[in-house]
């Protein structure tokens, strides 16, 4: 029989602690900007933990444990809450954005399904801080994805192994997961942070936290209870003041929270029930439904607001939790109470729904009149030239190169003609150098060109053996440069000038390209909010560019670059390009609107071709190759 002891309210106290965090940390209020909310990502690791202790009781807890029930179970949990929430959310986006950013968050819905979505967004390059500015209403969903696979694969290898050997097995992988990230996190950051077996250390502590919880319980007299279920939350403060790394996560540190959590569930006790009156358990009755709503609600909002300030971040705040109650009490009980047909029937229901949605706007075409001005299509299409030769791959595009083979797949190939070979090196910024010469290669019948994607400190790492053994590296006869440099960024590149030297290329360095003033939230340039007051002469428009431009982020660096550097490599500066001091105007349009820029400092396809051309009639190329 079931224990009737299988609900833990201490346990919906952590939970909505969790959720809590995660709130904080998503809606970024600014009256709150304190180091403790910047770590509010680890909410959803401790919910990973609870996850393993709480199926893992479920499973040891049920004496006639059927595989067929749990997983109905979890259906009846889960898919009804979330397919709601994607039917609503798309409705609502279908009001609100425009084609190209419905159609981006249309593609996911499907990896949504399969419980594969981190994957997607792996696949896809997104990088999770960014979701706002992308306007991704689901990216949240990588972590159900890999709580679904967790929930489908746990309880097979438990009946498999039984409770004998089950520990060991868990053991083993805890050990193989956390072991793994001392490499990944550095060298494979965004596949490290999406990566399911990178977060299984944290499902697999509260799986073991509550397989040894009896005898732990018992080596520890009851005295010291209450002081580790204090000592383990002071580990997740401490953690969150100390040692959070938002770009590397998780890491070896991580183990001090997922401790903390591990000795929260394991040692709480009737000493710690005063805990009940802060109320916080019931926050964490609706954590599923506000997990699942907040976040469309943020970006939604963040869309649609020019000016997303604390006052409408707490109004959408305020929404989410009423929303959040209703699906609770109206979705998320009442299916879980329903017979399963029909729970399924309703879900089926929502995926043809969902489908039919898909399936109509995939086919619909552009309004060419409107996506020049839309910017997350613009810096799309400027990868035009270096999208994944593998036409069956959800990763269309690659910023930095991370595997070997990468350069074959995200750029052109060098052929073995007799020419000059040039390859762009570095970040994004170089994806805009390339575009700047290839979109005229016509012209440059003796030249060929290949971009390599590389971050300026991989000069430090594992990612350097990659490009130096790249055939296109190899085959290169010019080195060209160029990257969004940092100050800490000016030494490394006398490392860079070394390295070219010993193998007897040339090397090009492109100073810090301009920068003007940052999209809104609407991932509006300036000059789009010009455009929308009606302000359409070119020569306005290019004076507004000059008197935008961020000078502290470029001039500085700038001249400390041309200080160290100018006697060891040619150094090409495209600001004269770009901007003219003597009529202070920059160029940011053409007549027809076409854009040169699409965010605060990347060149649109018309932007490359642009100064392309402005290269080839002041005849700079010649100075540089």
């Amino acid at each position: 029989m079931l224990s009737k002891n299988i609900f833990r309210p201490d346990i919906q106290i952590l939970r909505g602690f969790s959720v809590l965090l995660v709130l904080l940390y998503h809606f970024d209020f600014k009256f709150i900007n304190i180091n403790f909310i910047k770590a509010g990502y680890i909410g959803v690791d401790i919910f990973f933990v609870i996850s393993g202790y709480i199926i893992t009781k479920i499973i040891y807890e049920d004496q006639n444990f059927s595989l067929v029930e749990f997983y109905k179970k979890r259906i009846k949990r889960l898919f009804p809450a979330l397919l709601t929430v994607l039917i609503i959310s798309i409705a609502v986006s279908i009001l609100i954005f425009n084609l190209f950013v419905l159609k981006k968050n249309l593609e996911s819905v499907n990896s949504i399904f399969f419980g594969a979505s981190n994957y997607y967004f792996w696949f896809t390059s997104t990088i999770y801080g960014f979701a706002e500015k992308n306007n991704l209403l689901f990216l949240h969903t990588w972590s159900l994805a890999i709580e679904y696979q967790f929930f489908l694969i746990y309880p097979i290898t438990f009946l498999i192994f039984k409770k004998n050997l089950i520990k060991y097995i868990l053991l083993i992988m805890f050990i193989l997961s956390y072991l793994s990230i001392f490499y990944i996190y550095q060298n494979h950051p965004i596949f490290n942070f999406y990566f399911s077996f990178s977060r299984v250390f944290e499902i697999v502590s509260g799986c073991l936290a509550y397989i040894y919880s009896k005898k732990i319980r018992v080596i520890v007299k009851q005295e010291f209870h209450s002081f580790f279920y204090y000592f383990g939350f002071i580990l997740i403060i401490f953690f969150m003041l100390f040692l959070h790394r938002a770009s590397y996560h998780p890491n070896p540190s991580a183990i001090m929270f997922v401790l903390g959590t591990s000795m929260m569930l394991i040692f709480f006790n009737k000493n710690l029930e005063f805990l009940y009156r802060l109320k916080i358990q019931k926050i964490g009755s609706i954590s599923y439904s506000l997990y699942l709503w907040h976040f469309p609600i943020i970006v939604l909002f963040n869309y649609y607001f020019i000016e997303f300030n604390d006052l409408i971040k707490i109004i959408a705040l305020l929404i989410s939790l009423i929303i959040s109650i209703i699906s609770f009490y109206y979705i998320e009980n009442k299916f879980r109470r329903a017979s399963f047909d029909k729970t399924l029937f309703y879900s089926i229901l929502l995926i043809i729904l969902l489908t039919l949605i898909t399936n109509h706007f995939k086919t619909k075409e552009y309004n060419k009149k409107i996506i020049q001005f839309d910017n997350s299509y613009l810096r799309e299409e400027s990868n035009l030239f270096l999208t994944n030769k593998n036409k069956l791959s959800w990763r269309k595009t690659k910023n930095i190169f991370i595997f070997k083979n990468d350069y074959k797949k995200f750029s052109p190939i060098f052929t073995d003609k007799d020419n000059t070979k040039i390859l762009f090196i570095g970040d994004s910024f170089s994806k805009d150098i390339f575009n700047v010469f290839y979109t005229h290669k016509e012209f440059y019948k003796n030249f060929e060109f290949a971009r390599y994607g590389i971050n300026i400190d991989d000069i430090n790492t594992k990612r350097l053996k990659n490009l130096i053994e790249s055939k296109t590296f190899q085959k290169a006869k010019i080195i060209y440069l160029s990257s969004r440099y940092k100050e800490t960024d000016i030494d490394l590149i006398s490392k860079w000038i070394d390295l070219i030297k010993k193998y007897n290329k040339k090397l090009i360095i492109q100073l810090k390209k301009p920068e003007f003033k940052g999209n809104n939230t609407k991932n509006q340039t300036f000059i789009d909010e010009l455009l929308a007051k009606n302000i359409y002469n070119i020569s306005e428009l290019n004076n507004h560019g000059y008197q935008n431009l961020n000078s502290s982020n470029f001039i500085r660096i700038n001249k400390l670059i041309k200080n160290k550097y100018s006697n060891k490599a040619i150094l090409f500066d495209l600001f004269p390009i770009i901007c003219s001091e003597l009529e202070k105007k920059c160029d940011m349009l053409d007549n027809k609107n076409q854009k040169y820029f699409y965010d605060y400092g990347h060149f649109t396809i018309y932007g490359s071709k642009f100064f392309g051309s402005k290269i080839i009639e002041n005849e700079i190329y010649k100075l540089l190759f």
